[in-house]
């Protein structure tokens, strides 16, 4: 077993769209994974079929080297990009919750939870109802349901989404701390820059097709000539020009501007 989730041929369609199109993934573990690509081009799909939400028309999921089952989603952290949380809930209640439905108990929850409770600044508004935060405030307080159980393996759909840039640094200090600790990180975003800056292995998905995966310094290297670089010369091309480059190539149609935001 030498990934910590793989994509074999997997297929998804909505009516005729093809939301994924025959996606063959290789997480290996231990890594930071971005799955990355403009809006629609099948990331969230692509997580939620991982998730086992939404069940794939063709193609077989493995995590961790098993299909999806209960036992399995205690080992794994689950951010997904339509957030949820209890209005009404005071935050400190809501971890404790987030605690409770993966079966760990409050002292060892606090004791995970206290230094990242301490660093995001949330202490003060532990007694506060969730409606009473800020969207990155709640983005926080999600954050931490999602690693209260100490998972594996942390799954994240648009993780930066609706952060300030204070607080999309303490994010990826997250992440980063997380990886230290030698687990798997998948995270899917449409920026490509801040998968350039954190990742050590990506996938472009575009159109519901993967166009080019591997490690960020072997597509780097493989993209270095085909790729115009910007005087001066940079050692190496934005991943940015990677992806257009690579839909080029692929035949289908190039992204637009609109679609790269």
């Amino acid at each position: 077993m030498t990934s910590a989730i793989s994509l074999r041929g997997v297929v998804k369609r909505f009516g005729k769209f093809a939301a994924v199109d025959h996606l063959d993934l290789e997480v290996p573990y231990g890594t930071t994974f971005g799955l990355l690509g403009p809006n629609g081009a099948g990331k969230t799909t692509s997580i939620r079929m991982i998730m086992n939400i939404t069940k794939p028309d063709s193609g077989e999921i493995r995590v961790l080297g098993e299909k999806m089952n209960d036992r399995l989603q205690e080992r794994i952290g689950y951010l997904p990009e339509e957030r949820g949380l209890y209005r009404k809930m005071k935050v400190i209640d809501q971890l404790l919750f987030f605690a409770t439905i993966k079966g760990v108990d409050r002292q060892t929850a606090m004791k995970r939870l206290s230094p990242w409770i301490d660093s995001m600044d949330l202490r003060p508004w532990l007694q506060k109802k969730t409606e009473e935060l800020s969207k990155g405030m709640q983005q926080k307080v999600q954050f931490l349901g999602t690693i209260v159980h100490d998972p594996e393996v942390l799954i994240l759909d648009e993780p930066f989404s609706g952060l300030d840039p204070i607080n999309v640094v303490l994010v990826k200090d997250f992440l980063t701390e997380f990886k230290r600790q030698g687990k798997t990180v998948i995270f899917s975003t449409h920026v490509l820059e801040q998968a350039e800056r954190m990742c050590g292995s990506i996938a472009l998905l575009f159109r519901g097709r993967k166009i080019l995966d591997g490690t960020l310094k072997d597509i780097k290297h493989a993209y270095r000539d085909r790729v115009p670089l910007p005087p001066p010369v940079e050692p190496e091309p934005e991943l940015e020009k990677i992806f257009i480059k690579a839909v080029q190539e692929s035949g289908l149609e190039a992204p637009t501007a609109e679609e790269l935001k």
